[in-house]
């Protein structure tokens, strides 16, 4: 009759330690060789995205000002009309005696920047289909660590990668 096949041995402490260290150090190995890589992924990810995000949050702050500053004009004006109005009132008439002593329209001093209103819209940035494409050319400069059989022995498997230049992600 056939023989049954025997257990496997039982690891021992000594073992899994080796083991460990083994695989602690592939880790390690990886992560160094790698960092250069999710680096310049961060930066093409900032390089595509960054400015209108940016863009964004400044808009989305200028409104909230804005918003914030008629409503302490509305707030004024209600809680004390009076003089809310006497101050509108000094105000313009300094303006109106400012404007004759220089010789000049007060009306004609205004600023308007209707662009630090604006959100950008989502044209303005790359399609994300490009972005992954871009991230996956980049995911293939990753080095992985590896073990032999016995969990030691850290091994770094480095990718013959593609050297990307900037210009490629324009």
């Amino acid at each position: 009759m056939g023989s049954s096949p025997k257990p496997p041995a039982p690891i021992t402490p000594g073992q899994a330690a080796q083991a460990a260290v083994g695989t602690a150090g592939a880790g390690e190995e990886m992560s160094i060789a790698n960092q250069p890589i999710e680096q310049y992924s961060n930066l093409y990810t900032t390089t595509q995205l960054g400015p209108a995000e940016t863009q964004t949050q400044q808009a989305l702050a200028n409104q909230a000002a804005l918003q914030s500053a008629a409503a302490q004009q509305d707030i004024q004006s209600q809680v004390d009309p009076l003089a809310y109005a006497q101050r509108q009132m000094r105000l313009k008439a300094a303006t109106d005696r400012l404007g004759q002593l220089y010789g000049q329209n007060a009306s004609a001093f205004t600023a308007r920047a209707p662009g630090a209103y604006a959100i950008p819209s989502m044209g303005s940035v790359p399609q994300l289909s490009n972005l992954r494409q871009g991230a996956g050319q980049i995911a293939k400069n990753l080095a992985i660590g590896s073990v032999d059989r016995s969990g030691t022995n850290p091994q770094l498997q480095v990718p013959q990668g593609q050297n990307l230049s900037p210009s490629y992600y324009v």
